[in-house]
């Protein structure tokens, strides 16, 4: 995960991390583990996270996916 990005995309949305983490469902503790890479998030809460901070697919794949292609 590209935390510098994720951080990024946060703050142009103007969100914070403990409204992320109930939109989510999630503790705070949860949220921060997963945004610190403890901890991975489902797939299910990237798609949330994209619409609640409007990620684009690109945005998305840098963010979260990125570390996976060679």
């Amino acid at each position: 995960m590209n935390k510098a990005e994720f951080g990024v995309a946060i703050v142009r949305a103007n969100a914070s991390s403990a409204e992320l983490a109930k939109e989510l469902g999630l503790s705070r503790q949860a949220f921060y583990n997963k945004k610190n890479g403890k901890s991975e998030f489902k797939s299910s809460e990237i798609v949330k996270l994209s619409n609640i901070l409007n990620l684009d697919a690109r945005a998305v794949n840098s963010i979260f996916f990125d570390d996976f292609v060679n």
